[in-house]
């Protein structure tokens, strides 16, 4: 008996100390599963305060390229992967096509090479929105990787025909905000060479949702800004455009702040032609060679018309509307500036065609002031808006304005007719004396010109008259005024503000002997002609506007007294008197 409760005893403490044993392995497993739960815990706090702060000084920073470095750098730094990239939806294409362009990028080559063999900047490469299984993934919002584990391409497709292998991407996380894509987070294998679990994928996504929400308001502060400073820029312009009256000035100017307001290259004015229907250059301006633009401007070079819906100008002529091309690829190259991009305004009068405005390419303007190509800059729709603005602006006054200009100009020669002559004359001599400023008025006339018109018929005299005018006007030097007009006939005028007789003399012999030696071709024939000039000085030869003309008309007689083919220097008031050439006292009546 006594050995049988032994043996209990001795089971029964066995027993125990199995359970005892049973029970300190099964605490030593919850203390195992509390600690692991108590780091993933501290691991998730200390992520969601990471998060906090991270969300703090993005939301922080309203620079985007600033903001965009930052985010890469923080989700660089969590997983510790080699690269990174970003890109953001484009808001300037016309088309219904989505792209996503390179916004910043680290640790990627900054050049590639496109499908035509060209080497191009990284900022240029883009990627077209498609419905296949790449984008559907995009658009679930998800991080997912792009590449399995022997590190071959998920979507071979897509990654041949989007050329993705020069992002060097290993996973993808869409920057989503209320339901639509506005760009892509890219990230590249870690330092070791291994991928990012998918397990490690949630800071990344509760990340990058805060960085969404910054990024979408930054791009809409800077968009807020632009629109602030168009509206300023808008209210310039007009300030500046209702102080001009002169036709051409206006055009010049309403090109040359456009083109300024956007950061053009160049730009140019088209007006319609109501009698051939076509588009046609009048005034051009833009960082370019000075020569050229003056070339322009003044027709020397000339410029191809375009009919309503020929080209990007006429297409936007016909459809009323802005035509924007970004692509350098669909544009037409033509010359030796490449164009990256083009954008054509139509400048309307309520619903009537004035004329385009065409920008091509934009540009940086330096520290110094220098202008320098732009290769990535586009037009965006800020741009089209405050360009919109501006022909909106300037279309009435554009209209009002060619009204008044044809209703001065003579339609032959293009130079300003007699009644334009008459109403400013008077008014620049009086100024010019009560100013005591020089101010000389040159009085010419073609030589043997009816004789000529006989002989060779009216139409080659309206060709003589047309190429004389043209080489006059030419005279003119670059904002100093200087104004030429038709008087009648044969006979042009033209004045030159702040100059003396002897000043304008050595521009008019130059001039005349041009005339002399040149020969102008029409219907097979080459004609040559000559001109005299009388040249007379407001202040120096008469303070009276009458006299001061009687003078300058004495002088070209003189010339033709003389032989004609000459430019001379009127006498003085007292001198022309005594000598009968004008009564004296003679005064405006």
């Amino acid at each position: 008996m006594d050995s049988n409760r032994k043996v209990l005893e001795v089971s029964s403490s066995i027993e125990g100390v199995d359970n005892q044993g049973d029970l300190i392995r099964s605490l030593k497993r919850e203390i195992k599963t509390l600690k692991s739960k108590v780091i993933a815990q501290d691991i998730r706090i200390f992520e969601m305060q990471a998060l906090l702060q991270s969300g703090k000084g993005l939301s922080n920073i309203l620079n985007l390229s600033q903001l965009l470095d930052t985010f890469m750098a923080v989700v660089r730094e969590r997983y510790d992967v080699v690269n990174s990239c970003v890109l953001l939806k484009e808001d300037f294409e016309n088309g219904e096509k989505e792209f996503f362009q390179v916004k910043r990028f680290f640790a990627i080559d900054d050049q590639y090479v496109d499908a035509l063999g060209r080497k191009e900047p990284l900022y240029l490469f883009r990627i077209e929105k498609n419905n296949g299984l790449l984008w559907q993934l995009i658009q679930q919002g998800a991080v997912f990787s792009v590449r399995d584990l022997q590190k071959e391409p998920r979507f071979v497709t897509a990654w041949e025909k989007l050329n993705l292998d020069i992002l060097r991407s290993d996973f993808w996380c869409p920057l989503i905000k209320s339901g639509e894509v506005i760009g892509i987070l890219t990230m590249g294998e870690r330092r070791d060479g291994s991928q990012v679990a998918e397990t490690e994928y949630s800071f990344i996504q509760e990340l990058s949702s805060i960085a969404t929400t910054v990024i979408d308001s930054t791009l809409r502060y800077e968009k807020n800004q632009r629109i602030l400073n168009n509206i300023q820029i808008l209210y310039d312009v007009h300030q500046e455009l209702a102080n001009i009256n002169d036709f051409k000035e206006l055009c010049k100017e309403t090109i040359r702040n456009a083109v300024r307001a956007v950061k053009a290259q160049k730009g140019n004015l088209m007006l319609l032609n109501r009698t051939t229907g076509k588009l046609e250059l009048v005034v051009a301006w833009g960082y370019i060679d000075e020569t050229v633009l003056n070339g322009l401007n003044s027709g020397k070079i000339e410029t191809k018309t375009f009919e309503i819906g020929e080209g990007i100008a006429g297409s936007a002529a016909l459809q009323r509307r802005p035509y924007v091309v970004n692509n350098r690829d669909e544009i037409p190259q033509m010359g030796s500036f490449e164009t990256y991009c083009i954008c054509s305004i139509p400048v309307l009068n309520g619903s009537q065609l004035e004329g385009v405005m065409n920008f091509t390419n934009k540009v940086h303007i330096g520290q110094d002031g220098a202008a320098i190509l732009d290769t990535l800059g586009r037009f965006t729709k800020e741009d089209v808006s405050l360009l919109q603005g501006i022909a909106d602006q300037s279309a009435v006054s554009l209209h009002k304005s060619r009204l008044y200009s044809a209703s001065i100009t003579d339609r032959l020669t293009g130079l300003n007719n007699s009644r334009y002559f008459e109403d400013t004359y008077y008014e620049l001599v009086a100024k010019a004396v009560v100013e005591n400023k020089p101010l000389t008025l040159a009085v010419l006339d073609i030589d043997h010109f009816k004789h000529f018109n006989d002989h060779y018929g009216h139409k080659a005299g309206d060709h003589v008259l047309r190429s004389a005018a043209q080489m006059f006007n030419d005279l003119r030097r670059e904002g100093t005024g200087d104004q030429a007009y038709r008087y009648g006939g044969e006979e042009f005028c033209m004045l030159f503000p702040d100059t003396s007789a002897e000043e304008a003399l050595i521009l008019l012999e130059e001039f005349r002997k041009k005339i002399e030696v040149s020969e102008f071709e029409y219907d097979g024939q080459k004609l040559s002609f000559t001109v005299s000039i009388g040249v007379a000085q407001a202040g120096l030869h008469s303070n009276d506007a009458r006299v001061l003309f009687n003078l300058a008309d004495d002088a070209l007689y003189e010339c033709k007294r003389g032989g004609r083919n000459q430019t001379r220097i009127a006498k003085m008031q007292k001198e022309a008197e005594d000598a009968g050439v004008i009564p004296k006292n003679d005064k405006v009546g």
